[in-house]
């Protein structure tokens, strides 16, 4: 009688094998994802942080963030958070050199006001044009993660000198004021704001000098940037 020769005994490597790739798929991108999306990275550290605050009488949005429910703040503790922000902007972006011809921060009865002086010595973009130069950047990013944890809401306004002769054919002031704004919108997206927390966005060209300043003079190019504490009705 023939010897029955022995089945095959080895599959069982292949579907551990095949598991260990998956596993290595799901890692990679997952660290892509989170590469590419600042603000997704923040909320999945924040979740390790606090795995249960999705259980502490908040909500969750489709794309997965926890908000709180809304709260009514007396007036005093508006002033406090105001402060509270507006000390936390000049540390985080005016540390190093305070420098009032660089940035300006102002507490009114709209909201923290942040004016950003395209300064010659330090820009803010380069020169006659919409893109931000590494401070500008620096500060944008500084700015989006200081919006974002408080969830103020926030105004942009583009403003620049006034020039003799326009940029380039069919490209003048009023466009390169309002393509400053946009640029700086879009970078506070880029880095972690929700776009729900822009509410508006303006250029004004050369139309709106400071005060006691000549028209042509380099402190009017600036942006400013207001942050408010109260929900926009």
């Amino acid at each position: 009688m023939a010897k029955k020769k022995d089945g095959h005994h080895g599959g069982a490597w292949k579907v551990a094998y095949a598991d260990f790739v998956t596993a290595m798929m799901a890692l990679f991108i997952v660290l892509w994802i989170c590469k590419e999306k600042p603000k997704l990275a923040a909320i999945i550290a924040s979740t390790f942080k606090d795995p249960f605050s999705g259980f502490k009488g908040g909500s969750t949005d489709a794309a997965g963030q926890i908000s709180l429910e809304d709260e009514k703040m007396t007036q005093d503790e508006i002033d406090k958070k105001v402060e509270q922000v507006s000390a936390e902007v000049q540390k985080m972006i005016n540390k190093d050199e305070p420098d009032d011809s660089l940035m300006e921060v102002q507490i009114t009865s709209d909201g923290l006001k942040v004016m950003l002086f395209d300064n010659p010595k330090k820009p803010f973009f380069e020169p006659k044009t919409s893109k931000l130069t590494k401070w500008g950047e620096f500060v944008m990013e500084s700015l989006s993660w200081i919006i974002e944890k408080n969830k103020l809401n926030v105004f942009i306004d583009g403003y620049v000198a006034k020039a003799e002769e326009p940029i380039r054919k069919n490209y003048g002031l009023w466009e390169l004021s309002i393509d400053r704004a946009n640029s700086c919108r879009r970078a506070l997206i880029n880095y972690a704001c929700s776009p729900k927390l822009i509410f508006r966005v303006t250029g004004f060209g050369d139309s709106k000098p400071l005060e006691d300043t000549e028209p042509e003079s380099e402190e009017n190019d600036r942006m400013l940037v207001t942050l408010n504490i109260n929900p926009i009705k």
